[in-house]
């Protein structure tokens, strides 16, 4: 009888981390467990959703660079936001994209690597509003980013991956806009 009770108990704890990891209600912790026990080729699933070198593939290199960017941002990794930057500089001509890659790819500062992200991002919603990117993509806003001032970026999918809050919260944030969706 004790070993169905502990059978049973096992099951409803299995039962209630998997409800509660599916609703999103997991603590920071548990997030964190989880994403050290991944692979970086799943987080990167995770992140951009099902398919992600597929869906790069499909991308220019321009917006696979600055989806780059975004992904380092999102894990907390400021060297790879910076490699992925010093890769994107060679492909733009406009000079606040230029200065926003080099303050990005000249520091190891998230915070700072964060507001260079920003005046990018701008730039780059510029560039998908006048049809120069043709990829669909969704324009989100997390209120909380920038100390409360909020800040927006790009996306691929609709799902939210907050490169300004990283790992500490990364659902944080809503869509905003679909640009480029008929295209």
């Amino acid at each position: 009888m004790k070993k169905l009770t502990t059978g049973i108990m096992m099951i409803v704890a299995i039962a209630l981390s998997v409800l509660t990891t599916a609703c999103g209600s997991n603590n920071g912790e548990n997030q964190k467990g989880m994403m050290e026990n991944m692979s970086e080729e799943d987080m990167g699933d995770m992140m951009e959703g099902d398919n992600a070198e597929n869906m790069q593939s499909d991308m220019s290199p321009m917006t696979a660079s600055y989806m780059d960017i975004t992904n380092a941002l999102v894990s907390d990794n400021p060297e790879k936001a910076g490699m992925a930057s010093s890769e994107m500089m060679d492909m733009v001509e406009m000079e606040d994209m230029k200065n926003a890659l080099k303050a990005i790819s000249g520091s190891n500062d998230l915070k700072k690597q964060r507001m260079a992200f920003s005046e990018l991002s701008k730039q780059m919603y510029n560039m998908a509003q006048s049809g120069d990117i043709s990829e669909t993509m969704y324009w989100n806003h997390c209120p909380m980013a920038m100390n409360g001032d909020g800040a927006n970026w790009l996306s691929m999918n609709e799902k939210i991956s907050n490169p300004y809050m990283g790992q500490k919260m990364p659902g944080c944030g809503s869509v905003q806009e679909t640009l480029n969706s008929g295209n």
